[in-house]
């Protein structure tokens, strides 16, 4: 049985909402937020980039007004996830883990989305991209922190490799789901290999002699 793209897309949009949704909630529980401002970092950070691609492509009414399962699933994620804090931080880097599987996944969610609106690959592309940092960028300006996008670490350039690869994939005729996987495994893979191996963007300034 084949998927239709609107099923596949909505699994995969669950998905990341669950895990930008856990990312969240563990930078909240750190900032020592309360139940509530730990759930409302959840939603900004599980909607925030999603919100901003539909407002761009000016696709209404916003997805998460029609779907109330977005609000279920981020809720209660989060509230689980403040339960089991204490075992999410004995993890290595869990935070970065999480954000890094929400990103992938967003990056294919967000062009998939563009391509039904019948965009340009370009702007598909950047729909991915924007989808997948920006519900981090408000969460961690809502945080009072350096939004990882702002600093050297390899952040959006994994999303727009992955959004690239894409559409490599999509000229050769590889199938929707295939399609896909390989782009949130590649994307995936570089922004988890930088978190490994402490990859950063170089710094490109001339330094006086």
């Amino acid at each position: 049985m084949t998927l239709a793209p609107e099923i596949i897309v909505r699994i995969l949009d669950y998905f990341g909402v669950f895990t930008a949704a856990v990312a969240g909630t563990v930078l909240a529980k750190r900032q020592n937020l309360d139940i509530f401002g730990a759930v409302m970092i959840a939603f900004i950070t599980a909607i925030g980039g999603g919100t901003t691609r539909d407002l761009l492509l000016d696709r209404r009414p916003l997805f998460w007004l029609v779907d109330l399962n977005y609000a279920y699933l981020i809720t209660a994620t989060s509230i689980i996830t403040q339960i089991f804090y204490y075992q999410f931080e004995r993890l290595d880097k869990p935070f970065r883990w999480f954000d890094a599987v929400g990103m992938a996944t967003f990056t294919v969610i967000g062009i998939e989305i563009a391509q039904m609106r019948v965009v340009a690959p370009p702007v598909a592309v950047l729909m991915g991209v924007i989808t997948a940092v920006m519900g981090g960028i408000l969460r961690d300006v809502v945080c009072r922190q350096v939004p990882l996008l702002l600093q050297k670490e390899i952040y959006l350039t994994a999303a727009l490799i992955g959004g690239i690869f894409y559409f490599i994939l999509l000229h050769f005729g590889v199938n929707l789901w295939l399609r896909d996987t390989l782009t949130m495994l590649l994307t995936l893979a570089i922004r988890g290999l930088a978190i490994i191996y402490n990859w950063n963007l170089p710094d490109i300034a001339v330094r006086r002699r």
